[in-house]
């Protein structure tokens, strides 16, 4: 990979995409930063806001994704980050709802995929990176939607990484814990279902994770800059991932790496029980 890289941020005007756009141009690449207000973002060297909206139909994307190829004549590395919280019990979620969260946080990242590829296969090199969440290793009343949605973002990702490696084309799944951006402000990234017409028996549900998620606000353990620049080293195999192989699938945070090794041996203790039983069903 060319030691100017060019990068595609998405959700770029805040949070990890917003910092590591900044860590991407104080080496002296340059950057894309992507979102759907570029005037969020004020002007920086190396850094070149321009609007994306990966929940536009993919025609449209995919004419804004040529748009700016031609800018700097190619496009080196993506990364996935737009996305938000919906919560809300799935009862009580509306179809529509259920659709914009899958749109915001599954569809559209692919479809980002889907535009940029055939210009990565045409030249047979490419980095993408998928920010996923660890959320998509468990289930969380009253938030159930974007975990589900960052579950299939994990499984549609990984899928995708093994059929496109043999053009040259890397993906790193990261999936990080809880980090102090503003995805859990009420005024950020987050959306709720109708108070009006929720449910009164899951009351003390919503209430609950309501409660928690105001907890979480400004206390994660996460540092976004610290964040932002692990994900730098880690694309460009420099710094602390320095003479490492280059991860498909990366924890990141302590508790990201504690709740999914936690999740994972979960997993592994409910099948066992039953697995003389389920063996019974082979011919």
């Amino acid at each position: 990979m060319a030691t100017s890289r060019v990068w595609l941020i998405t959700g770029a005007s805040s949070g990890f995409g917003l910092e590591l756009a900044k860590v991407a141009a104080s080496r002296g690449d340059r950057v894309f930063a992507a979102t759907r207000s570029p005037q969020k973002i004020s002007d920086l060297a190396g850094i070149t806001a321009v609007r994306l909206d990966h929940n536009e139909p993919l025609p449209q994307l995919q004419a804004t994704i040529h748009d700016i190829i031609n800018i700097h004549g190619t496009i080196d590395v993506v990364v996935n980050n737009a996305a938000y919280v919906q919560t809300g019990t799935v009862e009580e979620m509306t179809p529509e709802e259920t659709l914009k969260q899958f749109q915001a946080n599954t569809f559209g990242p692919i479809n980002v995929y889907r535009a940029v590829l055939p210009h990565m296969r045409q030249k047979r090199a490419g980095t993408l990176v998928t920010i996923g969440s660890m959320a998509a290793w468990y289930t969380m009343p009253g938030c159930n939607m974007y975990n589900a949605s960052k579950s299939a973002l994990r499984y549609l990702t990984t899928g995708l990484a093994e059929e496109v490696r043999d053009f040259g084309i890397r993906h790193c799944l990261i999936e990080p814990g809880l980090f102090r951006t503003e995805l859990l402000k009420p005024d950020g990234n987050m959306a709720a279902t109708n108070h009006a017409t929720r449910i009164a028996d899951y009351a003390e549900l919503n209430a609950t994770a309501e409660r928690n998620f105001a907890a979480f606000d400004g206390n994660q353990a996460g540092d976004p800059v610290k964040g932002a620049k692990i994900i730098y080293d880690v694309v460009t195999s420099s710094g602390v991932a320095a003479g490492r192989e280059f991860p498909g699938f990366l924890p990141l945070g302590s508790d990201a790496n504690e709740q999914i090794a936690k999740s994972a041996q979960k997993v592994i203790d409910d099948m066992k029980p039953w697995e003389h039983i389920t063996r019974l069903s082979d011919f």
